[in-house]
């Protein structure tokens, strides 16, 4: 995965939601939509037991996590070709 440098982001909005994912049924999970400074906005999605009980510090640490992995994730894809 492509290492991203520091870059800002702005928290949108959050939202405890039943997670919609195989075998997490009966649980949340936290939407996170986030926005860069050009504006594109983006989301992640938390598991809500990694922030639940956790101090706001912790919690936006934790989210910061998902956001870096995410965006390492999305340009390390960026400009890759695939045939289907």
């Amino acid at each position: 995965m492509a290492e991203v440098p520091p870059l800002r982001f702005r928290i949108v909005d959050v939202v405890k939601l039943p997670s919609a994912e195989e075998g997490r049924i009966g649980k949340y999970d936290v939407v996170v939509t986030y926005q860069d400074t050009n504006g594109r906005t983006r989301v992640v999605t938390i598991p809500w037991e990694r922030l639940e009980g956790k101090t706001e510090d912790e919690q936006l640490a934790i989210i910061s996590e998902y956001i870096r992995k995410e965006e390492g994730f999305r340009k390390a894809m960026i400009g890759r070709e695939i045939t289907v």
